[in-house]
Order: C-alpha cells, then sequence, then structure tokens
C-alpha cells in the first residue's frame, strides 16, 4: 500500500517537472530538469516494482541512476567549459 502511494505522489511530482522542462529560462535550467525528470523515472519504476513484488524494476531503476549520475555530470561539465576536452594550460592566477 505505501509503495503504490509513493509511486501516485512520485507520477505527481513528474508531471510537475515536465511542466516546468519545457516552461524552463534557460538551457541550463531545462539540463537540470531533465535529470530530475529521469530519477523521478527511476523511482516511479521501483515504487511500481515494489508495489507488484518483483525485483527486476528496482535493478532497473538503479541502472537508470547510475547512467543518469553519469550522463548529469559530462552534460554539466559541458555546460560550464563548453568542451569535454580537458585543457592544454593551466591558467596562471594573477
Amino acid at each position: 500500500m505505501i509503495a503504490i502511494v509513493a509511486a501516485i505522489g512520485v507520477a505527481a511530482t513528474l508531471a510537475l517537472s515536465l511542466v516546468r522542462l519545457f516552461a524552463g529560462p534557460t538551457l541550463y535550467d531545462r539540463a537540470l530538469i531533465a535529470i530530475s525528470v529521469v530519477v523521478k523515472g527511476a523511482l516511479l519504476c521501483a515504487a511500481v516494482s515494489v508495489a507488484l513484488g518483483r525485483s527486476e524494476g528496482v535493478d532497473v531503476a538503479l541502472v537508470l541512476m547510475l547512467a543518469t549520475f553519469a550522463l548529469g555530470a559530462a552534460t554539466l561539465k559541458f555546460f560550464r567549459a563548453r568542451t569535454f576536452q580537458a585543457p592544454m594550460t593551466r591558467e596562471e592566477a594573477s
């Protein structure tokens, strides 16, 4: 019963996050909300699988969370540096 209530709550916040995704003022905000949407999707997958008594959904949710962490770190690094390449020289302190 608790898993069903949690799934409904996560689904409601997921719907609100999707609204925010399309109304985000900047591309950076949209990237953060996209990461949040995937995390909430993984939580929804885990809650539904617990409610159904199956363990495969929890494994899928874990894989989604790990992939989202790596993708989110790469995306936010790109937004900050505008490249995935490491700098060739170090900036000197003034």
